[in-house]
């Protein structure tokens, strides 16, 4: 079943907890820190929250007064029996269970991008934050997620290219393409994600009335070269993620 989220939510949880997964330990979370403005006093939406592990480095940069939304009942489950202190509730971010105005921060760590309608997330978000609210948000980078696989001397290589000749009219890749995305876990586990350019999620950010303060593509961390060169290897150069900064 594609993007199983309750299945898979105790484990996700886990190997987040421990640092398992490399890509949000080594690229994704050092990438949103560095954006992260002091959070003293605010009060904190996290958009796509999953099972509450993002309240952690909220709380580092000011906040106490965070609420988490997430559509996995099970995700919300977990979340609020591990981190009592926050709040933790199911929703839907197309639609959100908030009065105008509600919050002055919006965090949304690699969520939005499981949808195939970005533009009305967005819109909700700019909705339900107050005059001065501000947005940290996450999604896939296309030169990671919308290669195409090919096999070069009997090995797999992800790819955005083109021939170099006229005549040649291949393309690998869909760069400039909005469009969905699967990707196998080695436990069994597919999600289906929806990948669109830097330009593509900035003129839906301004559309929805953002101005973008901030701009991100995530590079792999110098942590990782002493634990996994090969990972670091390959994404200290090729982004995965990419992240926005914006106000209202």
């Amino acid at each position: 079943m594609i993007n199983d989220y309750d299945k898979f939510a105790k484990e996700r949880q886990e190997q987040l907890k421990k640092g398992e997964k490399r890509p949000h330990r080594f690229i994704e979370k050092p990438m949103m820190r560095e954006l992260l403005p002091d959070l003293t006093g605010k009060k904190v939406l996290m958009l796509g929250c999953g099972t509450g592990e993002e309240n952690i480095l909220l709380r580092a940069f000011g906040t106490t007064d965070i609420i988490g939304i997430d559509l996995s009942e099970e995700s919300i489950r977990l979340a609020k029996e591990s981190y009592p202190d926050c709040k933790f509730m199911v929703g839907d971010m197309h639609k959100l269970p908030f009065e105008n105005n509600s919050f002055d921060f919006v965090y949304s760590s690699l969520a939005v991008h499981y949808s195939a309608e970005p533009e009305s997330v967005y819109n909700e978000i700019y909705r339900v934050l107050n005059d001065t609210g501000r947005l940290l948000v996450s999604v896939g980078h296309p030169l990671r997620w919308a290669c195409d696989e090919i096999e070069i001397n009997n090995t797999k290589h992800r790819i955005i290219s083109h021939g170099v000749d006229n005549e040649n009219g291949e393309v690998y890749g869909n760069y400039n393409t909005f469009a969905k995305h699967d990707h196998y876990f080695k436990n069994g586990e597919v999600l289906s994600f929806y990948v669109g350019s830097p330009s593509f999620h900035f003129k839906k950010l301004k559309k929805a009335g953002f101005i973008i303060e901030d701009f991100s593509e995530g590079i792999c961390t110098e942590e990782c070269k002493y634990i996994d060169y090969n990972y670091w290897n390959k994404y200290h150069e090729i982004p995965q993620f990419m992240a926005f900064l914006a106000k209202k």
